[in-house]
């Protein structure tokens, strides 16, 4: 019998095509902007890929990435992760959503005066119990797996130590950490390496290397053209909230760039 695809049509053989990111119509408009944040966008990405988002500062990078885990609220629009909608969906539901898909935030987004080891913790909060998150009582598998994950970046010997005195390279990979804490399906980056010098930048990169390759599906914000190249299987070009470019590395070429990066615009939005 012939496997059912995820957008209805059949597939000659072969095993089912899990559904991965769906993306119809999105639109996002801040009060007071110009133009919109984004501009009816629709893209599918695919279980396994990892897409990176270059585009000028304003051209809706950060929207796109937000809005896929309800950080921002569309205005507009479908995403469905998995076949299951995030658009619509409210409280626990919401919540259950969230687990399966991780974040890494250009400032970290961690809790500076806890420690290392909670904030690891802090990746399964979705499934811990409130009153154990509201009073830091964890149990000892919660431990032991988070003591795993920051073995894992190198990091155990801080276990103990606020995150307040980490390094900015530190904080990010304590993040990371957090990040295979939690096991999320969907990894999701909001310009991850934007504040850290070049030789961490690489670092983190390839941290984020390893769980794709054991099959995590990645999309991140890069501002670094190079390492979206070296590291994606797929970019794609914002320019005033729509999408300009949408294809594999090998094919970004000074023509693309051209329209990815246009030349001095004050019309984009901060």
């Amino acid at each position: 019998m012939a496997a059912q695809k995820k957008n209805g049509q059949q597939d000659q053989g072969g095993p089912p095509t899990r559904p991965g990111l769906e993306i119809r119509g999105l639109t996002k408009q801040y009060p007071g902007a110009k133009e919109a944040a984004l501009q009816d966008i629709s893209l599918t990405v695919r279980p396994g890929e990892w897409v990176a988002v270059l585009g000028r500062s304003g051209a809706g990078k950060s929207s796109l990435i937000r809005c896929i885990n309800r950080l921002i609220e569309p205005d507009s629009g479908e995403i469905r992760w998995a076949g299951q909608p995030v658009t619509g969906v409210s409280g626990s539901e919401l919540r259950r959503l969230r687990g399966d898909i991780g974040m890494i935030f250009q400032h970290y987004n961690l809790l500076p005066r806890l420690s290392v080891l909670t904030n690891v913790i802090a990746g399964r909060f979705a499934e811990i119990p409130l009153r154990q998150s509201l009073f830091g009582v964890f149990s000892g598998t919660y431990k032991a797996q988070a003591m795993e994950a920051l073995r894992s970046v190198g990091l155990a010997h801080l276990a103990g130590r606020r995150v307040e005195a980490l390094s900015g390279g530190q904080r990010q990979r304590v993040a990371i950490a957090r990040v295979l804490m939690q096991d999320p399906q969907l990894l999701l980056g909001d310009e991850p390496v934007s504040s850290l010098d070049p030789v961490t930048a690489v670092r983190v990169l390839d941290f984020i290397g390893t769980l794709h390759r054991r099959g995590m599906t990645v999309v991140t914000n890069l501002h670094d053209v190079h390492a979206a190249r070296r590291y994606a299987t797929r970019i794609i070009g914002l320019a005033h909230g729509g999408i300009v470019f949408d294809g594999p590395p090998g094919e970004l070429g000074e023509a693309e760039l051209q329209r990815i990066y246009p030349p001095d615009d004050d019309t984009l939005q901060p």
